[in-house]
């Protein structure tokens, strides 16, 4: 049974506890930490792409891949009709502890309508490959209502890769780039590794149009991180 180390740390916070912090190694890089008290961040604490990304959500809204729920429940109190959904049992518990509407649900099982898709915090990692963000968006043409918005997050990671020179080392005959590994440690306890995406701005412009959307870069970050919007 694979160990819910995100689930751990929610757990310990809503039980009061703060300050702690979630190792996270990849194969790029080791012995970053993630303080699980950002994973509750209040709306005056949202970075600023989060910012533009919950000002520009409208009607109904899925929040996929809510985690410990911050977005959904800022969206909440201003009155949207938000339903948050993760595939990981102690979040969406979590998530109801703090009053928000939460289902523990498969993002390619649901079938409400909504317009507004929300994947924060990287949430569009949850494609796992590039072959799996066909799939996202295929499912999303499925959940929009007409004039419906898919508002996305995520990170070019080529900088990880340059050379002194500025050049970029990358096997072109392996995986793409941004098919990163991850693995989790909380209080000495080591999760199993699992994958993630990051996609880059020009292959995303690529498959959505490949999808049939238009894209809107909203915001753009020093290292690569970016917010863009889909319609």
């Amino acid at each position: 049974m694979q160990i819910d180390i995100f689930g751990l740390a929610m757990q310990d916070y809503l039980r009061g506890e703060r300050g702690n912090m979630i190792r996270v190694d990849t194969n790029l890089t080791e012995g970053e930490e993630l303080s699980v008290d950002y994973l509750f961040r209040n709306e005056n604490e949202l970075p600023e792409w989060e910012t533009i990304a919950v000002s520009l959500c409208k009607g109904k809204i899925l929040d996929v891949g809510a985690g410990a729920g911050c977005h959904s429940l800022i969206l909440q109190n201003k009155g949207f009709d938000v339903k948050a959904i993760d595939i990981a049992p102690v979040a969406v518990e979590c998530m109801k502890q703090q009053g928000i509407h939460a289902e523990l649900k498969d993002y390619f099982k649901e079938e409400g309508k909504y317009d507004t898709l929300l994947f924060l915090m990287n949430g569009i990692g949850m494609a796992l490959t590039i072959e799996g963000l066909e799939n996202v968006f295929a499912q999303a043409k499925t959940l929009l209502n007409p004039g419906g918005q898919i508002i996305l997050e995520s990170s070019d990671i080529i900088y990880m890769f340059e050379e002194e020179d500025g050049s970029c080392v990358i096997d072109l005959n392996g995986d793409y780039y941004g098919e990163m590994e991850y693995t989790l440690t909380y209080k000495g306890v080591q999760g199993d590794p699992f994958p993630w995406l990051y996609v880059g701005y020009d292959l995303l412009s690529d498959k959505a149009e490949e999808a049939g959307f238009k894209l809107e870069f909203l915001y753009q970050g020093e290292e690569g991180n970016y917010l863009a919007r889909l319609y």
